[in-house]
């Protein structure tokens, strides 16, 4: 540290972006490449130190922060510069000899491949039904939680004893903005490995538990955006099959192939048997959440649908980046 920077928190900061610091950099472009690729170049990311992990890459890792750091730390460049990269574009496919050289694609032989973080998969479901409420910045919002939650473990006279979800847009604001009370975190992305909060994670673990799949098929809040999105197909596209290019190129954003159509088709009709013959069961279905469903809809088709697109929000390509 320079004789001239000053001995208190100012002089530290200035310290950790001078030039010959070469650790600030690197731990951030390792931490973003950890975000794209699911793991860093250095897989201990919270260790850059001599009981860390070597980097996989130590010659591209010490071009990134260089380069990070002389754009003026550009994180959208950054960012940009690694997602339009051919090592990012390759397809996620596993070849036989890939995964013989490669299991953990370290060397970065094909796309990377993994589920997508709790406040992702959420964002996501809400984004392709059109329910993401696009406002930027404000107060802490309270989307649908399981009631019963904040009273588990709140004392008498704490002002976060009892949970009242929020109201209209309040209740489809991005994950970012959701009220966080660190011994109740949200229930529906604590099962997706969200962390606490109680400590600093630099790596979320990712498992996968019959629990997350409940959550994805059964959650208010993706019941509720699988219903808009079948709403909205019904609403801009006439028959069957429009409504599932409609629904599989928001959720997919691509059309499904011949056998894919079959098994939806089937499943579709097995749905819309099942409603129409059970009316109570579907307007039950459809009127989950806030947002009441379009009366003028066929109840039985509405709830058929429904089920559908909630099928193709849960697929392991959809969940998955």
């Amino acid at each position: 540290m320079a004789s001239t920077l000053p001995r208190n928190r100012l002089g530290f900061a200035q310290w950790l972006f001078t030039e010959e610091h070469p650790l600030t950099a690197r731990v951030a472009v390792n931490r973003m490449w950890q975000e794209i690729f699911g793991v860093g170049l250095v897989k201990t990311a919270d260790d850059f130190g001599s009981q860390g992990e070597a980097p996989s890459h130590p010659q591209l890792l010490d071009w990134l922060a260089v380069d990070f750091r002389e754009s003026g730390w550009d994180v959208r460049r950054f960012y940009r510069q690694v997602l339009t990269s051919a090592a990012y574009r390759q397809m996620a496919l596993a070849t036989p000899d890939k995964l013989a050289k490669d299991p953990e694609n370290r060397l970065l032989s094909r796309g990377p491949r993994f589920r997508m973080d709790a406040e992702m998969l959420r964002d996501y479901a809400l984004a392709s039904s059109s329910l993401l409420a696009p406002q930027i910045g404000g107060p802490s919002v309270k989307p649908y939680q399981p009631e019963g939650i904040w009273e588990a473990v709140a004392m008498d006279g704490s002002n976060t004893r009892f949970y009242k979800p929020d109201t209209g847009s309040g209740l489809y604001r991005r994950s970012l903005y959701t009220f966080w009370k660190r011994s109740a975190p949200p229930a529906s992305m604590d099962v997706f490995n969200a962390p606490t909060r109680e400590s600093c994670v630099v790596r979320r673990e990712r498992t996968n538990t019959p629990l997350q799949a409940l959550a994805a098929m059964n959650d208010v809040q993706f019941v509720e955006a699988a219903r808009s999105l079948a709403e909205s197909a019904m609403e801009n596209t006439i028959g069957f099959e429009a409504r599932l290019d409609y629904i599989s190129a928001r959720v997919l954003v691509r059309p499904l192939a011949a056998n894919e159509r079959l098994i939806a088709r089937r499943a579709y009709s097995d749905f819309e048997r099942y409603y129409a013959a059970h009316p109570e069961d579907a307007r039950k279905f459809l009127d989950d959440g806030e947002r009441k469903p379009d009366p003028s809809l066929a109840p039985a088709e509405h709830a058929a649908l429904t089920m559908l697109a909630s099928q193709l929000l849960n697929l392991d390509e959809v969940l998955n980046k």
